[in-house]
């Protein structure tokens, strides 16, 4: 009887023994690691879509805490923002950095990126210092100027205390993240992603685009980008309520630019992607087009297609996905047959170049690398 209790007691041990020692898994390698210098005790897991700011705190302010829809610590910060403001802030990344590099000014940081460190080297205070942004609360104002894909302008005032500084429009700085590691994340997470298409997500995502109409066809445009061939159309027939996206082996361009602007079709179109990435490498996965959509929209890209040629069996297409806050783009050079329309088996290849950013390359190096991208 003493054996079987001395052995269940060991099992209990143990078992609290693997709960100490777990933890959850971490967007990127530099929150792991700003949780190991914090000594953080989080629980190896902590929920989907959690915003925490009352729980842990450092040196005597709040920490928040959030995860991602997968569970994923993504933020780890000095709560500096009003949590409903922030939540609602579009360019939300750049409010997690401000948190995250107030936080890192009281933790000694090891295994800093080289090139995350180049990086931060390019933030200016016009006004303060970094050892003062700590000091703000969500009670104090803030205001922020953006130059679109170029910089922000960040600045809190009270009483005679000023801090004013200006941030590159860097995603790489924002996430504290280089180019290696987001490749890396979208190939970990574009897996993740679920392949339902949402039917009536375009008219949301189209509500404020311009109209026309062509050969009894209604347009929707959300403009263009780079040229006035790369565009963000839809073809719409019906009228009013009623209208629904045209789908129509007969008109294959159109079909196919509806179907890889929405990702919207009867079924879910398998893909063949591959990846180049940094140091001439590359990665070929299978996923679905649904797939990497929904992995667009997760980040409020916007998409623009351009077509590059055609046959009577396919055409050649490309496909960017922009995110103007975070001054990247995704390239995808994509090859599509016709006959998916029909209801063939037949996948759409792509190969992408993801996170390229924006704050120093022109339009002419997108023009001028476009026929180099074929898949």
């Amino acid at each position: 009887m003493r054996q079987s209790f001395h052995i269940a007691t060991l099992m209990v041990a143990a078992a609290f023994a693997l709960e100490a020692n777990a933890a959850p898994p971490f967007y990127t390698r530099c929150l792991e690691r700003l949780s190991c210098a914090l000594k953080l005790n989080l629980p190896d897991s902590l929920g989907e879509n959690v915003d925490n700011d009352s729980t842990w705190q450092f040196r005597g302010k709040a920490l928040r805490i959030r995860t991602n829809v997968y569970g994923d610590v993504s933020h780890i910060g000095y709560k500096l923002f009003d949590t409903q403001w922030a939540a609602d802030y579009t360019a939300r990344p750049l409010l997690d950095f401000l948190e995250r590099y107030a936080l890192e000014q009281d933790v000694p940081r090891k295994d800093v990126d080289k090139e995350e460190e180049a990086v931060r080297k390019r933030l200016t205070f016009i006004e303060g210092d970094a050892s003062m942004i700590a000091q703000r609360t969500p009670e104090m104002g803030c205001v922020i100027d953006e130059v679109e894909r170029r910089r922000y302008t960040v600045s809190w005032e009270k009483g005679n205390q000023k801090i004013c500084m200006v941030i590159p429009a860097d995603y790489q700085l924002f996430l504290g993240a280089n180019a290696v590691e987001l490749e890396h994340i979208f190939e970990r997470d574009v897996k993740r992603m679920s392949s339902e298409a949402v039917e009536d997500k375009w008219r949301e995502m189209w509500k404020n685009g311009t109209r026309s109409r062509a050969d009894s066809v209604w347009i929707i445009s959300n403009g263009c980008y780079l040229s006035d061939q790369i565009r963000s159309d839809l073809y719409l027939q019906g009228s009013g309520a009623d209208m629904k996206l045209l789908l129509d082996s007969s008109k294959p361009l159109r079909s196919v630019s509806n179907v890889l602007l929405t990702g919207c079709f009867h079924k879910s179109i398998p893909m063949q992607l591959t990846i180049d990435k940094y140091g001439y490498l590359k990665s070929d996965i299978e996923v679905t087009l649904q797939q990497l959509l929904a992995y667009f929209h997760s980040e409020n890209c916007m998409l623009y297609l351009g077509v590059k040629s055609r046959t009577k069996e396919s055409a050649s297409l490309t496909l960017f996905a922009v995110n103007f806050k975070m001054a990247y783009n995704h390239t995808i050079s994509v090859e599509f047959p016709f006959n998916i329309l029909e209801g063939g088996e037949d996948k759409v290849k792509g190969r992408i170049y993801v996170y390229t950013p924006l704050q120093n390359i022109t339009e002419k190096f997108f023009i001028d690398n476009l026929k180099q991208n074929e898949p």
